[in-house]
């Protein structure tokens, strides 16, 4: 049983863990349980808990997002990176924005306000040179633009298809000069 619980004055919370144990009062925020962690804050700082309220985190957070298939995004006021399952954080905690991982590979975005693509193991795969996020279908095909144009490229960054094409669907129709291809 997991339920949150406000006292009467409606400041903090609790939650019941079950019918004969409950937290103290200290939370500011609860999240839904996910994949058996939830976040909570005490005041504007964010740590994990486990499903028995075991602290897994020190409260070190200002951005918390829940867990999904396995992973989180942290960050502080100004950078974000993401948190696995074991509260290890993959990537430094340096880039502007950071998404879930996918296909075992996690899209960031610079200060400077370029996408890039890492691995799970903290490896920059495609350095952030990138206008906007690239869509990760595979390894071997991440759609990206650069210089308003896009192209295909693996995910060591070499390139599939040359940058030429005014649009790519991810269902592989190109668009240039007037005319669709197919390109995959």
């Amino acid at each position: 049983m997991w339920e949150v619980i406000k006292d009467p004055s409606q400041r903090s919370m609790a939650i019941r863990l079950d019918s004969n144990h409950t937290t103290e009062f200290v939370y500011s925020e609860i999240s839904e349980l996910c994949e058996n962690k939830a976040y909570v804050a005490q005041g504007d700082l964010y740590a994990y808990i486990d499903s028995g309220a075991n602290q897994l985190t020190p409260y070190i957070y200002t951005q918390v997002s829940n867990f999904t298939n396995g992973y989180a995004i942290v960050g502080d006021s100004f950078h974000q990176s993401i948190l696995n399952e074991k509260m290890q954080m993959l990537l430094p905690l340096s880039f502007y924005q950071v998404r879930l991982p996918q296909q075992g590979l996690i899209v960031v975005q610079s200060d400077e306000g370029l996408w890039g693509v890492y691995d799970l193991m903290g490896h920059e795969k495609i350095p952030p040179v990138y206008d906007l996020p690239p869509k990760i279908l595979n390894r071997e095909t991440i759609l990206v633009r650069k210089n308003e144009l896009y192209g295909v490229v693996n995910d060591c960054n070499e390139t599939v298809h040359s940058f030429s094409y005014q649009h790519i669907t991810t269902k592989g129709m190109a668009y240039k000069q007037g005319k669709y291809l197919r390109l995959f």
